[in-house]
């Protein structure tokens, strides 16, 4: 029976939190998992909730981690206990797995040296999340992908399911501080792939999860551009200090200053 220690956030999200969580236990009875979650404070039950499993160690957030800090601390406190482990699983509580779907992640594995980045779909059966490639050398501009006749090796990954070796895990920094909410986890995978450690996509969906919808967000033209550049600085948007950094990091400085230009001219001309 493989060991998993999987790490993952939650805030206010109690019911898919627990059917997330229920979903990989009762879906793959051949695994042995522990869990370490980040809960950012929620005033709805979750973490009452999650105190309830005796495999479920809880760290509790102040309320400002976001996905990127919340996995920060996940992924510290993993480092201290991960070699009782054959795997350490990175997934957002968000996914609704199908049966069987880590079983069979670990099984696509073809060594202990290769991340397993698994692709989740939306309700209707389309790639939402998993590899991630690049498709310029010079802006930051990425492709979702999953593995199809061949298998197919990614510059990164979006962490809803990532399966990683104990060892990897291991030699593999923690999430960059720099970021707060998005571009942890690519830059995560990107880190990985600075270090030549393979990313492998699968061929397969572990499960369901939607792709987040525009409406609402700084993206979103039908808001006043006022509206649209407050929730852009939010942290849950694209703020400048972190997008700058991330692109200047994988993309040099003449990128970053385009790509954090380039927002606010979306937003200065009603574009998505």
């Amino acid at each position: 029976m493989s060991k998993i220690l999987g790490i993952f956030t939650c805030y206010n999200r109690k019911e898919k939190t627990l059917k997330c969580l229920d979903s990989l236990m009762l879906g793959n009875p051949s695994i042995d998992f522990s869990f370490i979650a980040v809960d950012d404070n929620s005033s709805d039950g979750t973490k009452e909730a999650l105190l309830a499993y005796k495999n479920i160690r809880v760290i509790s957030g102040n309320g400002q981690c976001y996905y990127s800090g919340g996995m920060r601390l996940g992924i510290h406190a993993a480092k201290e206990s991960c070699d009782a482990y054959d795997w350490i699983l990175l997934f957002n509580d968000d996914v609704t797995f199908f049966s069987h779907a880590i079983e069979k992640l670990e099984g696509y594995a073809v060594s202990r040296d290769e991340i397993l980045a698994g692709a989740a779909c939306d309700n209707e059966g389309n790639l939402s999340y998993g590899g991630v490639l690049k498709k310029s050398r010079f802006k930051p501009a990425f492709e979702i992908i999953m593995s199809q006749e061949r298998r197919r090796i990614c510059d990164s990954f979006n962490a809803n399911c990532v399966l990683l070796p104990t060892a990897v895990f291991k030699v593999l920094p923690n999430i960059d501080g720099h970021y707060v909410h998005a571009m942890g986890d690519y830059d995560y995978g990107l880190e990985a792939s600075n270090m030549n450690i393979p990313i492998v996509a699968s061929d397969f969906f572990v499960g369901v999860c939607a792709d987040n919808p525009l409406e609402g967000t700084w993206r979103d033209v039908t808001l006043p551009r006022k509206e649209r550049l407050k929730k852009k600085e939010s942290p849950k948007g694209l703020p400048l200090r972190p997008w700058f950094y991330f692109v200047r990091k994988h993309y040099g400085l003449v990128s970053a200053c385009a790509s954090s230009i380039t927002p606010y001219i979306k937003i200065l001309l009603k574009k998505p």
